[in-house]
């Protein structure tokens, strides 16, 4: 039985921004530079270096950045494409994330915690 896996190459300048959608199921891979991923309603970060991978589980929109320049390839068993948006989308999702962003605890007085 033939496997149509859908690839996607993306090419990434040095701290060039993107924002993925529609990417459960997807594996993220970087092929060569590094890639930092934030993930919406993750509290943590994925970094990949060359030849790491990650699969997505969840359908939160994503952003992609390239701490050098950097080949990402994304891959899905089921064919789909993953949609790409601009770099202004990936900032409104890192900009509405950061609005949402607490101190942790270790940044409040004992005081205020009674």
């Amino acid at each position: 039985m033939a496997n149509i896996v859908q690839e996607t190459r993306i090419e990434l300048a040095n701290r060039e921004v993107l924002a993925l959608g529609c990417i459960e199921g997807h594996v993220l891979a970087c092929q060569s530079g590094e890639l930092w991923i934030t993930l919406d309603g993750s509290r943590e970060d994925i970094i990949l270096g060359p030849g790491q991978s990650w699969q997505v589980t969840g359908n939160a929109p994503i952003v992609v950045s390239a701490l050098k320049p950097s080949l990402l390839v994304t891959t899905d068993p089921r064919g789909r494409v993953p949609c790409i948006g601009s770099r202004a989308r990936a900032e409104s999702i890192l900009t509405a994330l950061l609005r949402w962003r607490h101190p942790g605890l270790s940044a409040i007085p004992v005081t205020m915690l009674r």
